[in-house]
């Protein structure tokens, strides 16, 4: 059987365009094509979240799709996925499109509720026929969740006599990149293959829609695993006659450069979908706006990322030495604005009622000086502020609301201070990118003198494996089972993450690398008390 994915790159609510994407790959099949398969949900995107509940969404997404069938009469059979009103019943379903018409509507029976999913907020689970003969091939359609979670016999039922067998599965998929996520995905498609005694064609998509990053990895699987892959965050098709396979023999990207696309990746879709091209970050002279710099450069070309100094009296010289030097190796052009004057200034008005301010206030003080910039900048220039807080910093609150948190979109928000690290040895791998001394310098927010970092926290080292447990491996205090901080580190560094949850509910949207990330998939309390 020839059988074509398409693996595109949809908009959410751009039914038009994505049906555009579409048709260019289903008019470019091979001769002989027997079906041409389309992600889930490809019509709309996804997630298209409360779009859903407008009145005329859905019923736009049917109609439109009904004008293509009759518009691409001549066109081998195609299969793609759409939001489909069947007995005023709103399924996820996928529509097989044959000689200029809507032939069989096959719907999802297994909804996912959890982290980022929450389909069935919108769907009803489906129960029609799964199993579908085309052309002498008996095909069972399964749309991404069924596949992890129900057996082939569950959606085949009675569909088939005893003794026929299936010719191969057929998955459409929206399924989110996360570290890691290739090695389970594989394991339970190939699992679900050796249980169907048949081929899976999963069909993912690729690109990012706010906060999700898809990487595709679309292919063909066998029992033993994938047998033909599509290249990662790219949109393509791949063409496969499934009586030719043989064994893939791909090797994975290391989870750095995995990180890096997905994140540049993730930036880059949310700039080009929202029709922005000019962006603005503070280069303090540290890791995390290093980073960030090299992923914004990365994604939209370094001549459109603008990155702004803004010493204090605690800066050091080799901070702004450092990211002058960061910028000077991306191509990026800078601007420095000193804070001091503002700052003094500042300090005396508040001075003048208050009298003399706490430590803290004045450490907030210039981070939020800092973001007044930065944020009259983005103004002044059309351009959007990136936020450089990592995961480390967001989960105990050492940030400062209204001032490092400030921004439009957040990159590293799904990264470990300790992975940051890692990802710029990786960058550097081959020749010096982000400066060494940038990597080596104790971290430090230089809001008073001699500050660091390790001052108010453990080190990142011993710090992060425990936020990873609480945040990621939602364990609590009382079921944490990490012993790289003490009982009373752990008791304080808990504290810290639970009376900061006011401060991450208003953060800019965050990229998700993760299986949990801050942001629509962690939805946790700000008023609370746990007994």
């Amino acid at each position: 059987m020839k059988l074509r994915l398409l693996q595109i790159n949809p908009i959410v609510g751009d039914v038009v365009g994505n049906l555009a994407l579409i048709k260019k790959g289903w008019a470019e099949a091979p001769s002989g094509t027997d079906l041409i398969i389309s992600p889930e949900l490809a019509v709309c995107g996804y997630p298209p979240l409360d779009l859903l509940k407008e009145d005329s969404f859905v019923y736009s997404c049917m109609k439109a799709v009904e004008r293509f069938a009759k518009e691409n009469r001549d066109a081998p059979p195609l299969i793609l996925g759409c939001p489909w009103i069947v007995n005023n019943a709103c399924y996820n379903a996928a529509i097989l499109i044959e000689q200029g018409a809507i032939s069989h509507v096959f719907t999802k029976r297994a909804l996912p509720n959890y982290d980022v999913f929450d389909e069935k907020r919108y769907f009803i689970e489906g129960s029609h026929n799964n199993v579908l003969t085309l052309g002498g091939h008996h095909l069972l359609i399964t749309i991404c969740e069924d596949l992890w979670v129900l057996s082939p016999q569950q959606l085949i039922g009675k569909s088939l006599d005893s003794g026929t067998s299936l010719s191969a599965v057929i998955n459409l998929s929206a399924s989110p990149y996360a570290k890691n996520q290739q090695a389970e995905r594989e394991k339970a498609i190939a699992n679900f293959a050796k249980e169907a005694n048949s081929l899976v064609a999963y069909c993912n998509q690729t690109g990012a829609n706010t906060e999700l990053i898809f990487d595709g990895k679309s292919g063909i699987y066998g029992e033993t695993g994938p047998l033909s892959l599509t290249p990662a965050f790219t949109s393509c098709s791949l063409d496969i006659n499934t009586s030719a396979l043989g064994y893939n023999n791909q090797v994975n990207d290391p989870w750095e450069e995995e990180v890096l696309q997905a994140l540049t990746m993730g930036m880059r879709d949310y700039f080009d979908k929202l029709r922005l091209s000019q962006a603005i970050l503070g280069l303090s002279g540290g890791i995390d706006s290093a980073l960030v710099a090299y992923i914004a450069c990365r994604a939209i070309g370094a001549e459109n990322v603008l990155g702004v100094l803004m010493p204090s009296e605690f800066s050091s010289d080799h901070s702004v030495n450092d990211a002058l030097a960061i910028a000077q190796q991306l191509g990026m052009p800078t601007k420095i604005l000193p804070i001091q004057a503002c700052f003094t200034q500042t300090k005396e008005s508040l001075h003048e009622s208050q009298g003399a301010l706490q430590p803290i206030t004045e450490e907030n003080l210039q981070a939020r000086l800092r973001g007044l910039l930065l944020m009259a900048l983005a103004n002044d220039e059309q351009r959007v502020l990136l936020n450089t807080s990592n995961k480390s910093e967001a989960a105990v609150g050492y940030t400062t609301i209204y001032g490092d948190m400030c921004g439009g979109l957040s990159i590293l928000g799904d990264v470990w201070k300790s992975e940051a690290y890692e990802l710029a040895q990786h960058i550097n791998r081959e020749q010096e990118v982000i400066p060494n001394n940038i990597i080596s310098k104790p971290p430090s927010a230089e809001l008073r003198p001699n500050q660091s970092d390790a001052d108010e926290l453990p080190d990142y080292s011993v710090l992060d494996p425990f936020l990873k447990e609480i945040i990621e491996g939602q364990k609590t205090l009382k079921t944490s089972t990490s012993a790289t901080l003490s009982k009373e580190e752990k008791e304080k560094v808990y504290g810290l993450v639970e009376r900061a949850e006011w401060k991450r509910f208003q953060t800019p949207p965050v990229l998700r690398i993760s299986h949990k990330a801050f942001g629509s998939g962690r939805r946790i309390p700000i008023v609370k008390q746990r007994s």
